[in-house]
């Protein structure tokens, strides 16, 4: 009898723990938005007509994009560690639409096409760094010490 009440606790508290399919969780909305954001630079570059560049600038400017999107994947990493716990206000915002910014400026950035894409992808850089500069929680062992 008692395996039998431990057991039926123990299904019980299992199905506590499994979270809810809706609404979505800050970090499912992350991941499709940076997918919507990479499918929305695809379907930009496509449309966009060719542009002629010299090669040397070329190679100069898809360097920096490279560069962007290593930061852009960093940034999703750190977001989708950090979503992992509770955010309050503005950073919640940052975090979540930061690095799909980011990734989809490198992509067009990449294709030389609207080197205006740069200003989103440095907005979202900027907000996913304003954000974890100012959140106490972000790197919860610092908190408290003085740099």
């Amino acid at each position: 009898m008692h395996a039998s009440t431990v057991s039926d606790a123990t299904a019980g508290l299992r199905q506590d723990v499994r979270p809810a399919l809706w609404p979505p969780t800050a970090r499912a909305v992350l991941a499709g938005g940076t997918v919507l954001a990479l499918a929305a630079a695809g379907l930009v570059v496509l449309r966009a007509p060719e542009v002629a560049s010299d090669p040397d600038l070329a190679r100069v400017i898809r360097c920096v994009a490279m560069i962007k999107g290593g930061f852009a994947l960093a940034a999703l990493a750190a977001c989708l560690w950090r979503l992992g716990r509770p955010v309050s206000g503005w950073r919640h915002l940052a975090y979540v639409a930061g690095p799909p910014l980011m990734a989809g400026g490198a992509v067009v950035l990449w294709s030389l096409h609207g080197l205006a894409a740069a200003l989103g992808l440095h907005l979202g850089l900027f907000s996913v760094v304003a954000a974890a500069l100012t959140d106490a929680d972000f790197i919860p062992a610092l908190r408290g010490r003085r740099l």
